[in-house]
Order: structure tokens, then C-alpha cells, then sequence
């Protein structure tokens, strides 16, 4: 049966925002999740809101890195305000807390984003004093540079995977290969059964609190990279297990 919301070779049409937004998230089916990524690949103006909403959604995701601490009355300030927000529109969001804003996925985000700006003029009220705080928290952190990954173990959600590596990989036309040597190959023996084996990335993180390595390989075409994150690199002799994997494609190939 054909998904009603893709377009086939016989009835091109844009992919609806809600679609593109579910693409980047993992949230459509293998087969659905191919075409629609076929279809952004020909169509110009599919690609161009694919490329804002990836953009979005890793901005968004740097916004609450977690070694970023809001003051607490000022956290306390804009839970008051989403929740009075949230009762006026939450039959189009449902946020109704910051913690519900950390605990779920991002999808739909042109409502999201909607809601937030009724919550900006609001939130201008401690900006500075979390602008300051910023600040001093970044003083001397490479890590704050997402542009190139540390060369240690970097700390994200599940949700972070794709829209991080994709932006390593777009900064540089070189492998960016972190690790222990151990590591590394471990991360080549996952490669070595896989219809393309050559790596492009090999990265150590805390992936939701537990130790994972980041393994990205060469996908079909130049410009599309196999993501995975698995456990048991990190250990000596260790065998690579996938919790997680998904394509992204370079928007700079």
C-alpha cells in the first residue's frame, strides 16, 4: 500500500513538514524513511527545509545541554510560564514543563516553536543572568565548538546522534576517528560485515548514561553515511552491539 504522505515517481509533490520532521527524527518506517529521503536528495525546496529543520533541531539541542545551569529561580520562573502557556495551547503542543520539553522527543516543530514564542518575551526577564552563566560555564571549553567532536567521550541523548555527526562530517572531508586503538578496531570489525566498509567515524560517548561508541560508515552514495551506536568498543577485546542506527545525508557533497 502507498503512504499517502510520500510522493511517487508517477505524482511528484513536496513532503509535508510533519514528514520531513519525522525523517530526521527516525520516526517513519525503513521503506517510508527511503523514499522520503530519495525525494528530499531531487527536490530543491524539500532540501532546503530539511536543511532548516536539521539546523533547528541541533540549535534546539544545544540550547539544554545539560553542562549549561539555568539559575533556579529562573528555571522555576519559565515552568511557571509554560504551564500557563500550555493550558491555552495544549491541544496543539501538550508542553506543560521544561522536563517534558528534556524528556521527549522533538517532532513537530513548527508547533513547538510556535508555543515558544508566546515564552520569549517571558524568558527575556532572566536571559541575562543565563547569558552570564553561559559564558562562564564556556570559558575555555573546546567542547562548546560542535563544528569537530572532542577527542575524548562526549556526553548526548539518542536523539542527539545524527544531527551531531552530521555536523562533524560536514565540517571536514576526512575520517574523524577518536578512540583507543582497541576501540578503533573494534569499530573496523563492525565495518568488515556491512556492504560498505569503509569508516568515516569513529567516536567514544555516554550516550543516555551508558558508555557507547559512535560508528559512522560510507552509505550508498558520496553523500549519505550509515550511523550506528553501539556498546562493547569501549572494552578490550569488546564486540560491537547496535542499539541504534540511521543515514544521514551531507548537505556539502
Amino acid at each position: 500500500m502507498t503512504d499517502p504522505g510520500l510522493p511517487t515517481s508517477e505524482h511528484l509533490e513536496h513532503l509535508d513538514t510533519d514528514t520531513i520532521a519525522d525523517l530526521i527524527e527516525n520516526l517513519l518506517p525503513a521503506d517510508a524513511a527511503h523514499r522520503a529521503r530519495e525525494h528530499v536528495k531531487a527536490c530543491p525546496e524539500c532540501q532546503q527545509t530539511y536543511d532548516a529543520l536539521v539546523q533547528l533541531s541541533a540549535d534546539l539541542a544545544e540550547e539544554g545541554r545539560a553542562d549549561i545551569p539555568m539559575p533556579t529561580d529562573v528555571a522555576e520562573h519559565l515552568d511557571a510560564v509554560i504551564v500557563s502557556e500550555s493550558v491555552l495551547r495544549a491541544s496543539t503542543v501538550g508542553v506543560h514543563s521544561l522536563a517534558q520539553i528534556r524528556e521527549e522527543p522533538r517532532r513537530h516543530l513548527p508547533k513547538l516553536l510556535g508555543a515558544a514564542a508566546a515564552v520569549v518575551l517571558v524568558a527575556a526577564i532572566g536571559v541575562g543572568v543565563v547569558f552570564a552563566t553561559k559564558d562562564q560555564a564556556g570559558e575555555g571549553a573546546a567542547s562548546t565548538n560542535q563544528t569537530s567532536p572532542p577527542s575524548d567521550t562526549i556526553s548526548m541523548t539518542t536523539s542527539q546522534i545524527s544531527a551531531r555527526a552530521q555536523r562533524w562530517l560536514e565540517h571536514t572531508p576526512d575520517p574523524i576517528l577518536h578512540g583507543s586503538a582497541a576501540e578503533q578496531a573494534c569499530a573496523r570489525s563492525f565495518a568488515s560485515g556491512r556492504p560498505n566498509p569503509t569508516v568515516r567515524l569513529v567516536q567514544p560517548a555516554r550516550i543516555d548514561g551508558r558508555r557507547a561508541t559512535i560508528i559512522g560508515l560510507q552509505g550508498a552514495s558520496p553523500r549519505d553515511i550509515q550511523l550506528f551506536a553501539v556498546t562493547g568498543c569501549s572494552e578490550s577485546g569488546g564486540t560491537a552491539d547496535a542499539f541504534y542506527d540511521t543515514t544521514v545525508t551531507l548537505r556539502n557533497r
